[in-house]
């Protein structure tokens, strides 16, 4: 038997081969959709179109519920609503905001979760499968911050010893209407701007939840470190197809810092006080800690010595 006829026997066995072990291969998307098709009701694709919504686009935040985080944030020593316990206390006493200043950190990123909750626009775009055409991940950008993946195809988190970075490791299924999301190997970082921080151990998970052009986000931080129970926000975007996010140009720069700034010893810093002495406000309620997100604590506080309104110092 010449090539040529061997050829033309072997190429047609080939073929076959391939397109029998490629019938297997449909996607849980295609497969449904067939399963509908061949049923002659379409419902395989009604099923598919109507699990997932899609939160792909262009948003701007709407920080309705965090009043404190807009402009300058949160007062020195404001922990009201957060579950420190005694280590996440101290931790937050201790923060030094002239780190801000250091050339390595000026342009870091917000970390997860707080970026929800920072000023500017948000886009969620898809990346799918050029074949299949199914939900690989979805990638979230903000004005300040690095891409962070999303992903939606099932692969496992890292180990623990995997490097850790300010998005962290994502991974996202929809339960119903609402994108779930599963954040690990997140690096230590502020949970709000006046010091309160999450540790490298901190896990994060959000539901994004879409209600017509809104996009409601209720992240959920476990940190067994630093929080006596999981740290409860929420925050909500509105679609906004008009606009599109900007790009942001971050320099790092020699700044002028003082060497006037006192050094306090942990417990004698008396502006941790201003706060609770400005608002009229018990310090110890101040200080957070799990007891004080619950109503009953309101009668507590009835018990406690409150410090006489002193007048906000403006610069």
């Amino acid at each position: 038997m010449d090539q040529l006829s061997r050829a033309k026997i072997i190429v047609p066995v080939l073929l076959t081969a391939v397109v029998l072990f490629s019938v297997p291969a449909f996607s849980q998307q295609g497969a449904a959709i067939e399963r509908g098709l061949q049923a002659g009701t379409g419902a395989g694709v009604e099923q598919v179109l109507t699990q997932t919504t899609d939160i792909a686009g262009e948003w701007v935040v709407r920080n309705w519920q965090s009043v404190m985080e807009r402009g300058q944030g949160s007062a020195l020593g404001d922990y009201l609503g957060i579950p420190l316990n005694e280590a996440g206390r101290l931790r937050a006493d201790t923060f030094d905001a002239g780190e801000w200043s250091l050339q390595d950190l000026q342009c870091r990123p917000h970390p997860v979760p707080y970026q929800w909750r920072a000023q500017g626009g948000m886009r969620i775009s898809k990346e799918t499968d050029p074949v299949s055409r199914e939900l690989v991940a979805y990638h979230v950008a903000f004005v300040r911050s690095l891409d962070r993946a999303i992903y939606m195809d099932g692969r496992p988190h890292p180990p623990e010893w995997a490097p850790h970075t300010w998005s962290g490791f994502s991974t996202g299924r929809f339960e119903g209407n609402d994108l779930v999301i599963t954040t690990t190997h997140l690096k230590e970082s502020y949970i709000r701007r006046n010091g309160p921080t999450m540790s490298d151990r901190a896990k994060v998970t959000e539901w994004l939840s879409r209600h017509g052009d809104y996009l409601t986000i209720t992240t959920y931080i476990d940190d067994p470190i630093y929080l006596e129970e999981p740290f409860i926000q929420s925050v909500t975007y509105k679609w906004e197809p008009h606009t599109e996010l900007e790009y942001f140009p971050c320099t790092i720069v020699n700044e002028n810092i003082s060497d006037r700034i006192p050094h306090k010893l942990p417990g004698k810093n008396p502006g941790l006080k201003e706060f609770s002495e400005q608002e009229g406000l018990p310090y110890e309620a101040t200080r957070g800690g799990a007891e004080t997100l619950y109503p009953d604590y309101r009668q507590k506080m009835k018990t406690m010595k409150v410090a006489p309104v002193k007048a906000a110092v403006r610069p």
